[in-house]
């Protein structure tokens, strides 16, 4: 099989997961989510080796099972794929996806606190991130 391996393909599909799950979280999809989407897909490390018809398969994936299953069991199964290297750009990745309408609102308060915990992030350590992206 060429192209990256199943354990990276994997840990693509927790990244797509992961933000879908905090753009999800306030019931709405706004252009700015979606351009951002877009832009971080083309440039953010974690998903630029995925073919975009595997890409698009995994967020068909993602979304289904975020519409039929409970987030919170996902997000824990999702950022339990992310190696610790990369917890902490996950991390930024998805508070920049709150960040990016400049309105947090619904549940992504809690999906970001959930998340943190998650990738075993310090809670000061969540809580500067996400002061120097929204606040």
């Amino acid at each position: 099989m060429s192209g990256p391996s199943p354990e990276h393909r994997a840990f693509v599909e927790a990244g797509i997961g992961i933000v879908q799950a905090v753009v999800m979280a306030d019931g709405q999809y706004t252009q700015d989510e979606m351009t951002l989407f877009v832009k971080a897909q083309h440039q953010y490390e974690l998903f630029r080796d995925v073919p975009p018809d595997a890409f698009n398969a995994m967020l068909g994936r993602v979304r289904a099972r975020l519409q039929a299953e409970p987030w919170t069991a996902l997000v824990k199964e999702w950022a339990a794929a992310v190696p610790a290297t990369h917890a902490r750009k996950v991390y930024e990745l998805a508070v920049q996806f709150v960040a990016v309408d400049r309105d947090v609102g619904g549940k992504e308060p809690e999906v970001l606190r959930h998340l943190a915990s998650a990738l075993a992030i310090p809670e000061d350590e969540a809580r500067k991130i996400f002061a120097e992206r929204v606040l």
